[in-house]
């Protein structure tokens, strides 16, 4: 009598083949868009790495994963979700879970990712306009007073402090403010030991600072 039961080796080269289906489908980069923007926050609270990198650098990073793994599905001959669906990431996912007829699982990650993304977004922003609102009311002041010293060189010499520069900037913790005869400075806070706040300043340019 012959078995038609698939052998331990026919079982194993199956395995093979549905790990390098996995592969070729592009769901690596589905993984990767659901939770590098976890990875990005986690950085980006616990370190200055991403200060200096644009917020439309993690939007466009999930455009070209989503890119790819479009084009991988079209190389597996699958008719993918249509491109401008990548824009957009959430309905991509649907789209996507549909066409494979797999399970929404990436969807629903994913969805809840943005859910903190926009709760965090919704909680932290205001804090942040009201920090700055409060150090804008006492840093220019104080910057004055600095640069009416009389070891302050032209042309800081004398010159009024006006307002800090945009949230922006504020945000990525630069502390740069704007002085009534169109130059700039930055400002430095150092907490001492007996918990008080010791500023300093530097001239500041565009290009980097000039330490005073």
């Amino acid at each position: 009598m012959v078995s038609n039961s698939p052998s331990p080796a026919d079982n194993e080269l199956n395995t093979d083949n549905a790990q390098l289906q996995t592969a070729a489908s592009g769901d690596w980069c589905i993984w990767m868009y659901i939770f590098y923007p976890v990875l990005v926050m986690g950085v980006a609270f616990s370190s200055t790495l991403l200060d200096n990198v644009p917020d439309t650098t993690t939007f466009i990073f999930g455009i070209v994963l989503l890119s790819i793994d479009r084009r991988m599905l079209l190389h597996r001959g699958i008719t993918p979700p249509h491109w401008g669906w990548i824009i957009l990431g959430l309905p991509y996912l649907w789209k996507r879970c549909n066409i494979l007829k797999k399970s929404k699982t990436p969807f629903w990650l994913a969805t809840i990712v943005l859910s903190v993304q926009i709760t965090l977004a919704c909680v932290l922003i205001p804090m942040m306009i009201a920090e700055y609102d409060s150090a804008n009311e006492y840093l220019p002041a104080m910057a004055t007073t600095l640069l009416k010293d009389p070891s302050t060189p032209e042309p800081y010499q004398g010159a009024k402090c006006i307002r800090l520069t945009d949230l922006d900037d504020f945000y990525e913790g630069k502390l740069i403010c704007e002085l009534d005869n169109g130059k700039k400075i930055q400002l430095f806070l150092t907490t001492l030991n007996d918990g008080e706040s010791h500023m300093t300043w530097s001239p500041y340019t565009p290009n980097g600072l000039s330490k005073k």
